[in-house]
């Protein structure tokens, strides 16, 4: 169940981005909504869910949004989902604070591991500024917490129906 849950946690992401990038282009790059489906799935599940979770999140964004080389998003993902997964094995990061530090430490790792990595291919990307990093990391962690506090709370619903029938 939690890979169909998954599946289409991502697909949900790919058609927030694919609407992002068609109605303002320039500004689709802030959000990251592939970086929040693993971040949660790493929070939830652990490194090996955090790792499958960033392997097809950046699959997904190199096929669809990638440039010449694919492989770079699947790879800077697959390091951020593991590190998520072994953080959230070690310490208690349930609350909204320690998730909002999550995604602020997650997307700035995202943007330097990814130009790190094109640098070493030659790969041509966009300039990383310290305040794009912080624009970007401030809304992925106020859209990342609202939407995981809405996946549990209907969670919490869903099985406290469950409990009474």
């Amino acid at each position: 169940m939690k890979v169909f849950w998954t599946a289409v946690a991502l697909l949900a992401a790919l058609l927030l981005q694919t609407a992002l990038t068609q109605v303002a282009p320039g500004h689709a790059r802030i959000l990251d909504p592939f970086l929040i489906v693993l971040v949660y799935c790493g929070l939830t599940g652990g490194e090996m869910h955090g790792m499958l979770a960033g392997v097809a999140a950046g699959w997904i964004q190199d096929i669809h949004f990638g440039g010449t080389v694919l492989g770079l998003a699947g790879l800077t993902k697959v390091l951020i989902g593991f590190g998520v997964g072994a953080a959230s094995t070690r310490f208690h990061l349930v609350e909204a604070g320690p998730r909002v530090l999550v995604l602020l430490v997650a997307t700035a790792a995202d943007a330097l591991i990814y130009t790190e990595l094109a640098a070493v291919f030659d790969v041509a990307v966009y300039e990383v500024t310290p305040a794009g990093i912080l624009l970007r990391a401030a809304v992925n962690a106020v859209v990342g917490v609202a939407a995981y506090e809405l996946v549990e709370r209907r969670g919490r619903f869903r099985i406290g129906v469950r409990r009474r029938a």
